[in-house]
């Protein structure tokens, strides 16, 4: 069903290009001069612009649709295989981690921690 899609879709598009393409500018521009003027004429007096706009709506419309219905279906793909890779890195950090940390700081056999100053620390004396 998804490669139907995408084929459809492809299909769409190249049809909606197509047809963008073939309509005319509003303004005449170069298609009134090299042609004579002749150029509203291929399909019809003034049905073609009807034709042309009522294919380029429904063209949109279906571009839309199948674009909206790929990612639909692409984002459903992608959830159910797969979680995200935080997620699965984060899961696995939790099963590697201990049960429970290790108290730390003067539990009552630890003797406190001597204070030293630090190497770079002024002394007291001058």
């Amino acid at each position: 069903m998804y490669i139907f899609l995408i084929f459809f879709h492809l299909l769409v598009c190249l049809a909606l290009v197509g047809v963008v393409l073939m309509q005319s500018g509003k303004g005449g521009g170069l298609a009134g001069g090299a042609f004579g003027g002749s150029a509203q004429t291929v399909f019809g007096g003034r049905g073609a612009t009807d034709f042309m706009t009522r294919a380029t709506m429904v063209l949109g419309g279906l571009f839309f649709a199948t674009s909206l219905v790929l990612a639909l279906m692409s984002s459903n793909i992608t959830s159910t295989r797969g979680k995200s890779l935080i997620n699965q890195e984060a899961r696995k950090a939790a099963a590697s981690a201990p049960a429970q940390m290790p108290q730390s700081g003067g539990g009552a056999g630890a003797p406190a921690p001597a204070a030293t100053p630090s190497p770079g620390a002024p002394s007291g004396g001058r």
